[in-house]
């Protein structure tokens, strides 16, 4: 058997060596592959299914285990260690030595391999040391702070105590402000210190912000006196601030600098600062006067002065910038960090780009809740109180309740005039023009979120909107009359006349252009009275559109009809 396999192998057979392999028993088939080298061991094993290929790698012998581990390509092999980490942990642990074990687990996909570390933690209970410590210090921090997201508050503070320093800082940063503070409880004032030493300064008063006021003093009496004065040299700037999201821990150069002395400042300060790609080139008052990159330095003479290569012509912020706007900055440009300045454009900090991913992610998140109608929350759902979500939640819905008065106030002023078939057309023109005027404010918000429209944009969005809603009107016109027509009129029975369809068709045709019109001019008009654009989108916008549909609706079905009559 095990010859007529490796000539199938040595003739590359794959459809002739599957149809042999059906009539091999995964016993039989582990010792051949124990017996091969690693080359055809690694061109068998993939020939293999994911679900045998499991199977058979909890039957082969260690050696062999790490052969397989070691010479197979991860991307293949990743669906079959999912496949073998789907077993029960008991099974998983008894078959399989603990090097191994640790290896399939890293191998596996980061979901699967995190849900099973955390039933290992709770099946192996206080024996869990010897396993988990090798693998957790090889993940990383956020794969971590997944895993402690999902573990019991008694074994949180355990598993922290056995990540290496650094990579526990790393992790306590990507954890939540919930997980910090029960960690930062059980900290004695030693462990607090080791892991504040090692935070950068942004993160550690990102952490301030979100720890209540005892907590807060603690963290600040294990600071040493030169951490202290930056943290509050940045909580000094307003929340939304450039200021507010910087680091103060960049490379600063001089211009007289040769790049030899350079690149001894950068090996001498880079263990402590956030980024070295791009250092920072100020003069005696801390102006800011240049940028060079690592780059740079690595193309030019030990020998050279950085003033013959610095440039002169950089991107900067102002503390005082809006920290969206900063986020913007370093997308458009395509930047790793900019340079935050004050006033006097003395280098005060830099924001790097993960700092500006988390501002567009909140930035995104807050849009979104507005639109729909709910205030953000700063916290994860499931750990936000049901009051609380309440509370979020309920100012709006009384908002769009009260508003709805207005729609109602014009149904009854028109009830008198409008028939019964003309009042059951009413939900579809509000909902036809609402939902034109969400499309409208929501290309237009989208477009100022990415300083594509600007407020002196106006004109040009209006009559874009124009230009479209006219295009969308007459296709919901005649649709609308078709439908009256031949479905509600010959299908349901309806009594729909030519007339009816008429001035419905024609009433919701003028509702979405209206409704379009709305729908891009308001957000506009909130930017330029500098309220955000998405806390009027939904309320103030559904509102609107409703009240001119209807009135619309009411106006021309009558309208028609009278001058027919």
């Amino acid at each position: 058997m095990k010859e007529k396999i490796l000539q199938l192998l040595q003739e590359n057979d794959t459809d002739a060596l599957k149809e042999l392999l059906k009539d091999v028993t995964q016993e039989e088939l582990a010792e051949i592959l124990q017996s091969l080298n690693s080359e055809n061991l690694t061109a068998l094993f993939g020939v293999l299914d994911k679900e045998t290929a499991a199977d058979v790698f909890v039957l082969l012998d260690r050696d062999t285990q790490r052969r397989v581990l070691k010479n197979f390509s991860d991307v293949k092999l990743q669906s079959v260690t999912d496949e073998i980490i789907d077993d029960d942990v008991e099974q998983l642990l008894e078959t399989m030595p603990t090097d191994v074990v640790h290896e399939v687990l890293l191998k596996a996909t980061p979901e699967n391999r995190n849900d099973k570390i955390v039933e290992i933690v709770d099946y192996l209970g206080e024996k869990k040391y010897a396993l988990l410590k090798p693998l957790l210090a090889d993940l990383e921090p956020v794969d971590l702070a997944e895993i402690f997201s999902e573990l019991d508050e008694e074994d949180l503070p355990i598993l922290f105590r056995l990540l290496p320093k650094e990579l526990a800082a790393e992790t306590f940063v990507e954890m939540n402000s919930t997980q910090q503070q029960l960690l930062i409880r059980s900290f004695s004032d030693k462990e607090l210190k080791l892991i504040i030493d090692d935070l950068f300064v942004d993160d550690t008063v990102d952490l301030i912000e979100e720890m209540p006021a005892n907590v807060v003093r603690r963290i600040l009496m294990q600071a040493d006196s030169e951490t202290r004065k930056e943290i509050n040299e940045i909580l000094k700037y307003p929340k939304d601030s450039a200021g507010s999201i910087m680091t103060t821990e960049c490379i600063s150069l001089r211009a007289h600098m040769s790049v030899r002395e350079c690149f001894d400042k950068i090996r001498k300060e880079a263990i402590d600062k956030e980024t070295i790609y791009t250092c920072y080139v100020t003069d005696d008052q801390k102006t800011l006067i240049g940028t060079v990159t690592v780059k740079d330095l690595f193309l030019h003479d030990y020998e050279e002065k950085v003033a013959s290569f610095m440039e002169t012509n950089f991107i900067f912020v102002n503390t005082q910038d809006d920290k969206e706007v900063v986020a913007n900055v370093l997308s458009k440009y395509d930047l790793l960090s900019v340079p935050v300045v004050d006033q006097e454009k003395r280098l005060v900090g830099i924001v790097t780009i993960d700092d500006a991913l988390d501002v567009i992610t909140d930035e995104a998140t807050e849009d979104i809740s507005y639109i729909n109608s709910v205030t953000p929350s700063d916290k994860p759902y499931l750990e936000t109180s049901v009051f609380r979500i309440y509370l979020h939640r309920i100012p709006w819905l009384l908002i769009l309740m009260v508003s709805a008065t207005f729609t109602g106030l014009i149904l009854n002023t028109y009830e008198s005039l409008l028939s019964t078939l003309l009042v059951a057309c009413v939900p579809m023109v509000m909902g036809t023009g609402g939902n034109a005027g969400s499309q409208a404010s929501v290309t237009v918000i989208r477009g100022m979120a990415l300083d594509e429209i600007r407020p002196r944009d106006i004109g040009k969005v209006i009559w874009k909107e124009m230009r479209v809603s006219v295009l969308v009107a007459l296709s919901v016109g005649i649709v609308c009359f078709a439908k009256l027509q031949l479905v509600d009129r010959l299908i349901f029975g309806y009594d729909y006349s030519l007339l009816y369809s008429l001035a419905v068709g024609t009433a919701i045709a003028l509702a979405v252009v209206v409704a379009k019109i709305v729908g891009c001019c308001v957000p506009i008009f909130a930017k330029s009275i500098h309220i955000d654009p998405a806390v009027f989108a939904n309320p103030f916008i559904t509102t609107i559109t409703d009240v001119l549909s209807l009135l619309i609706f009411c106006g021309v079905t009558l309208g028609i009809f009278h001058l027919v009559v």
